[in-house]
């Protein structure tokens, strides 16, 4: 059906004329006249009553017209989707992280984002650095922040940011009066270590057997802000991500912190699904995670172990 004939009736139904119809549309009214009755002949359907000059609409027409309505409705929307399309890309965004920044970090850059972004929902879960890649690599995601102990096989991943290990405890412990610690001043400890599976764990073991001490293990646990729960609660010395002490207000709530000398490394990935285009909400959200991850990596700078080397 031509879509120039809807026009022309859709016209006439509104005006109730063919004259008023053809000063609508800027086109004859022999013009319009015509128009209607190849409408006629297409659709097989009468839709005028003519007397006279004026136009009377039979019932098919009054039928018709409220599907065209119907269907000018439908392109109104579309038209409506697109120009939001345009504004801020798909309509929802889902972000997934993991612990070390998904606490207290993630929240942040959230809600730094909604105040531009107040009409976008966001799906927010913190996840195992592996259940993270899985949300992202199948897709239901659109961006993560995990460790970099995955595998990247059918990701798109970069360095997000790198972090070390620093050593906890409370404020009146032995090791508050130095300014680093080694593996030789956790002999007699209690230690609270992330998990033996963790890269950065297997790093801190790596360094004690190396220098031949021993440690006593008295809590594995798999995330860096457990570590300083414990530790603030006395249970021991932790070794503990920077980057969880820091923007998780650890060192305000009175725990305290020393370089850990040899560094242990934490390296965390931003990672997006494979083969998929970045939408705008994306690319908006990336630049609020930097500058925010610029702010933090400054905050944690003087925790740097190269500044004690």
């Amino acid at each position: 059906m031509n879509l120039a004939l809807i026009e022309i009736f859709s016209a006439v139904m509104k005006t109730g004329s063919t004259t008023r119809a053809a000063a609508l549309l800027g086109i004859s009214q022999p013009g319009v006249s015509r128009g209607l009755r190849r409408l006629e002949d297409t659709t097989k359907l009468k839709l005028f009553e003519r007397s006279g000059p004026r136009l009377n609409a039979t019932p098919e027409a009054l039928l018709l017209y409220r599907e065209v309505q119907a269907a000018h409705a439908g392109l109104d929307r579309l038209r409506q989707a697109a120009a939001r399309i345009r504004e801020v890309g798909t309509g929802s965004l889902k972000v997934a992280s993991s612990a070390a920044l998904g606490l207290s970090f993630m929240p942040r850059v959230i809600a730094k984002y909604l105040k531009r972004r107040p009409d976008v929902p966001i799906t927010f879960e913190i996840a195992s650095s592996l259940a993270v890649r899985d949300l992202v690599t199948s897709g239901l995601f659109d961006f993560g922040l995990c460790a970099n102990e995955i595998d990247i096989t059918n990701l798109v991943a970069e360095p997000f940011i790198e972090s070390y290990g620093v050593c906890v405890f409370r404020q009146d412990h032995a090791l508050a009066g130095k300014r680093f610690v080694g593996p030789h001043d956790l002999q007699q400890e209690r230690l609270i270590c992330l998990a033996p599976e963790d890269t950065a764990r297997k790093q801190l073991d790596r360094h004690l057997v190396a220098a031949d001490v021993s440690p006593r293990m008295i809590v594995e646990t798999q995330f860096s802000a457990t570590v300083c729960q414990l530790a603030i609660e006395g249970a021991g010395v932790g070794v503990a991500n920077v980057l969880s002490y820091v923007s998780e207000g650890y060192e305000k709530a009175g725990l305290v912190a020393r370089p850990l000398i040899p560094t242990v490394k934490f390296i965390t990935l931003q990672i997006l699904p494979p083969q998929r285009a970045r939408s705008r909400l994306v690319d908006e959200f990336s630049a609020d995670l930097v500058q925010e991850r610029d702010k933090l990596v400054e905050e944690c700078r003087k925790y740097d172990p190269n500044r004690h080397l």
